[in-house]
């Protein structure tokens, strides 16, 4: 039998977990400086891409009082405008997240027992990077863009009619998708003239079901290649 009921909808709607994982990136690897710094910074007109993993943080699917995380990886590439900022864009991933709750509770005439969901979520983020030099080959960012996100969530449970006594197993889907500030911090460390390591945190807010705002939060690291 299918699951219509208004509390698996509810369950399902936190599926929006992470929408996480974005596509920004500053990536500043030649000189470092993603925009700048001396003389060893990216020239204007220089290109840069890369790819970093991470872990997004946001209200768990079954129990939104709760913190919940996914692993994902993001790809991503800029253009450098000026010595102080650049332009840049990408695609995300976040994995899957699982989650169970052991029992059984009701609503109306159904038991539902044993609930489980499983989410996913992807997206593309878009901003503008700022990068300050602070000693030779490291620098510090910051970024403010959008980003645009995706995510579907599949709720499974067993229902029981209280009423008619039939049982069974109901599946429900829900999808989800905005676009929302995307704001980062970060620092870019310089190894070589093309390659750099670069690690940041990023922040949005997602929409649920019921169009609440929830915080995403993510940490990431990676490597960078500019064609300085």
């Amino acid at each position: 039998m299918e699951m219509g009921l208004t509390s698996m909808k509810k369950i399902s709607r936190f599926s929006l977990f992470a929408a996480i994982m974005l596509a920004t990136g500053s990536a500043f690897a030649g000189g470092g400086a993603l925009l700048g710094g001396s003389g060893e910074g990216m020239e204007v007109g220089t290109m840069y891409g890369g790819g970093s993993v991470g872990q997004a943080t946001t209200d768990c699917m079954m129990d939104d009082t709760e913190s919940c995380s996914s692993t994902g990886f993001k790809i991503y590439g800029g253009y450098k405008l000026t010595d102080m900022f650049a332009v840049e864009g990408g695609y995300y991933s976040l994995g899957t997240m699982e989650e169970t709750m052991t029992g059984s509770y009701t609503k109306g005439q159904y038991t539902i027992t044993n609930p489980s969901a499983e989410g996913e979520a992807s997206g593309f983020g878009i901003s503008a990077v700022a990068s300050v030099p602070v000693v030779d080959n490291f620098e510090v960012f910051g970024k403010a863009g959008a980003m645009m996100w995706k995510s579907e969530a599949t709720v499974t449970a067993q229902i029981t009619d209280t009423v008619s006594g039939q049982s069974g197993k109901g599946t429900d889907i829900a999808e989800k998708e905005g676009t929302s500030l995307l704001l980062g911090v970060g620092a870019n460390y310089k190894v070589s003239d093309n390659w750099g390591i670069r690690g940041e945190y990023e922040h949005f807010k997602r929409q649920d079901m019921a169009d609440e705002d929830h915080d995403v939060g993510i940490v990431s690291v990676g490597a960078t290649f500019s064609t300085l």
